[in-house]
């Protein structure tokens, strides 16, 4: 009896092994982005264009009883997602934290995404949290479902966990055009970077200071996040030097700690020239002058550093959600907030993840 109890406890102690990313992810990021796009957008953005650039983001998280995560989890994840991104230049301001009970979207199987289109909003990003995420290879860390792409989903036990710090950040780069740095689709990328077996911005990944890397196992990593494989190239022999460090890899999750600096440019290049990522980058200043008369629906103001309500005429009643995060708000005399229904707020919090 005790050994069974003790065999029953140890099997339950042990986490659910989970495959990253999934199968079916649609690669459509180029190998390049058009630069004079680039710099038409630059132009575009205006005084906005100054880095870092401030992404737009929502939550979504999905339960069935009771919710699994609490906002502290969320947010420790999204402050280590922008310590990730900060040494190049893009951030993240967060609109809100929406909980929503729904047995079927909690246990979620990625191949039922375009269940998730409903619960996107214009111009953000999406991160939706399950409590099961799986497709048909099984169980799932989490998923960007295409490459570019504007919302991705992640399974609790990622975000409830303190020693795994990068599944959310590994994801996000999927949606800004980053690819894993064994990338196999367009061609396997060999170690050398000059000569005749140079191919690492036509194959792999596209980055040539990512380094060659075959998808190594957690068996070629040692506990102090060293490679130690002996793969060679097949063009010239030469030694994989694969980075466990790059939160673009695989192999052990606690070793990914940072971007290179060409994941960085394009990153940001993906956020300037493809539309979607575009419009989701938070305006410096967001200044309402019109009158609003607003009394249901959930209502998001976004900005990187100011929001201004100069409205002579502006409020917020009923049942209305309305929710403002920037770095700084500025409420004029014109305005106020009456919420009145049950369920009804008005949300007004600093953003403190962009300095």
């Amino acid at each position: 009896m005790l050994l069974t109890v003790f065999i029953c406890c140890n099997l339950c102690a042990q986490q659910v092994e989970r495959n990253d990313c999934g199968e079916n992810v649609r690669k459509n990021a180029r190998a390049s982005v058009d630069l004079g796009l680039r710099q038409q957008r630059i132009a575009q953005l205006g005084i906005a264009a100054t880095l870092p650039y401030t992404m737009k983001i929502q939550v979504v998280v999905f339960y069935k009883d009771a919710p699994t995560v609490t906002d502290a989890d969320i947010n420790r994840n999204i402050t280590n997602m922008v310590n990730f991104y900060r040494p190049h230049n893009i951030c993240f301001v967060l609109s809100d934290i929406e909980y929503v009970k729904d047995a079927s979207m909690a246990n979620f199987n990625a191949a039922n995404e375009t269940q998730l289109i409903s619960y996107t909003r214009p111009y953000y990003l999406t991160i939706f949290i399950h409590t099961e995420l799986v497709d048909a290879s099984g169980d799932l860390n989490g998923i960007a479902y295409a490459i570019p792409n504007t919302y991705l989903s992640v399974v609790d036990d990622a975000i409830l966990s303190t020693t795994n710090t990068s599944t959310l950040a590994h994801e996000m780069g999927h949606c800004f055009g980053l690819y894993h740095t064994f990338e196999g689709q367009f061609g396997a990328e060999n170690p050398a970077r000059t000569g005749s077996c140079a191919n690492c911005d036509t194959k792999g990944d596209y980055l040539c200071d990512t380094e060659a890397d075959r998808n190594t196992s957690e068996t070629s990593i040692s506990t102090s996040c060293l490679y130690t494989g002996t793969l060679k190239s097949s063009c010239d022999q030469m030694p994989f030097v694969m980075e466990p460090r790059n939160i673009m890899t695989y192999g052990r999750r606690v070793c990914r700690d940072h971007f290179t600096n060409g994941q960085g440019e394009r990153a940001r290049n993906y956020i300037l020239t493809e539309l979607m990522l575009y419009n989701c980058i938070a305006p410096d200043v967001v200044t309402i002058t019109s009158a609003v008369n607003s009394s249901g629906g959930v209502l998001s103001l976004t900005a990187k550093n100011l929001i201004n309500i100069a409205s002579p005429s502006y409020l917020i009643g009923g049942s209305a959600q309305m929710l403002m995060r920037a770095v700084m708000i500025r409420i004029g005399p014109g305005a106020a907030f009456r919420p009145t229904a049950p369920g009804a707020k008005v949300a007004l919090r600093p953003n403190t993840l962009c300095q």
